[in-house]
C-alpha cells in the first residue's frame, strides 16, 4: 500500500516538474524553426489529446524527426490531466505533454497537421484541414485499448511525416 502510494506521488511530482516552465533551457532559433508542430484535439485536452501527443512525441523522438506533439482542448474545462492518464503514461515512462491549453485558430494554422478526437469548431480550427481519429474510446476509462489503438495509428502517421520531414 506504501509502496502505491510512494509510487503515485513520484509520478504526480514528476508530471507536475514536466509541465512547469523550463527557465534554463531557450532553444536556439534555428531549432525551434527546425521543428513542426502536430496539434492532438480532444474535448478537454486532458486525455485522449494528452495521450496521443506524449506517445507521438517518444516516436519522433526515437525516429529523428523534427516534429513535436502538443495537445489541446476544445473547451477549457479542465486544468489538470487526470491522475488516471498520468499514471498511465508514467508506467510507459511518459509524461504529460503540456499543461490544459486550449486550441486557437494560431494554435491551428500554426500546425503541419491538426489531428482531433472530437469535433473541433471553425472558430478554433481557422482555415486548418482537421484530421479525425473517431472510433476511439476515452482513454480515462478504457487507458489500455486507448493507448493501442492511438499508438496503432501514430505507427501508420509517421511514415507520411518522414516523407514530409524529408522535404
Amino acid at each position: 500500500m506504501r509502496q502505491r502510494t510512494l509510487r503515485r506521488l513520484l509520478c504526480r511530482a514528476a508530471v507536475l516538474l514536466a509541465i512547469l516552465p523550463a527557465t534554463t533551457a531557450v532553444p536556439r532559433a534555428d531549432e525551434a524553426a527546425d521543428k513542426k508542430t502536430i496539434v492532438f484535439v480532444c474535448l478537454h485536452g486532458v486525455v485522449n489529446s494528452q495521450m496521443a501527443a506524449a506517445y507521438f512525441n517518444k516516436a519522433a523522438k526515437e525516429r529523428g524527426l523534427p516534429f513535436t506533439a502538443v495537445s489541446r482542448g476544445i473547451d477549457d474545462l479542465y486544468r489538470s490531466v487526470p491522475v488516471r492518464i498520468q499514471d498511465g503514461l508514467a508506467l510507459d515512462g511518459l509524461e504529460a505533454a503540456n499543461a490544459p491549453q486550449v486550441l486557437t485558430a494560431e494554435d491551428a494554422g500554426r500546425a503541419s497537421q491538426v489531428l482531433a478526437f472530437d469535433t473541433v469548431p471553425a472558430k478554433q480550427s481557422g482555415r486548418a484541414n482537421v484530421i479525425y481519429w473517431p472510433g476511439i474510446p476515452i482513454g480515462i476509462d478504457h487507458y489500455e485499448a486507448t493507448r493501442d489503438e492511438i499508438i496503432r495509428r501514430i505507427d501508420a502517421l509517421i511514415p507520411t511525416l518522414a516523407e514530409e520531414g524529408e522535404k
